[in-house]
């Protein structure tokens, strides 16, 4: 044998001892469980979690704002629409107030009572 059929055989054969160390390993590894697989592998990346984390606390504290500003919004037109009431009742409580202090400052004019006259009867 010459050395180029010798070096051809012994590349064939390490070829076939990296292939079967190869099969070794995937079969090890496809039976292992998945959920052990995933305890295993290495953490999501943490600064793209902590991003994802500020963008929902974000969604939801723009969700939270919005609804406060329709209560806010909503509570506003109640008191304007409750100080046009107050407005309203002060105005006739004030127009009750001056008709009684009017009614009280003028006394009635006294009407003199004159004697009742005796009808004459015709005889």
């Amino acid at each position: 044998m010459d050395d180029q059929t010798r070096n051809r055989r012994l590349s064939i054969v390490v070829f076939a001892l990296i292939a079967a160390a190869l099969l070794a390993i995937l079969g090890v590894y496809a039976s292992i469980p998945v959920t052990e697989r995933r305890a295993n592998a290495p953490p999501v990346n943490e600064t793209a979690q902590a991003i994802r984390d500020l963008q929902t606390s974000q969604q939801r504290a723009a969700d939270q704002l919005k609804a406060l500003q329709q209560t806010v919004s909503s509570d506003q037109a109640e008191i304007i629409r409750l100080s046009e009431k107050v407005t309203a009742l002060t105005g006739k409580l004030e127009a009750l107030q001056q008709s009684f202090a009017s009614a009280q400052r003028a006394p009635a004019p006294l009407q003199p009572i004159e004697p009742a006259k005796q009808k004459r009867v015709a005889r």
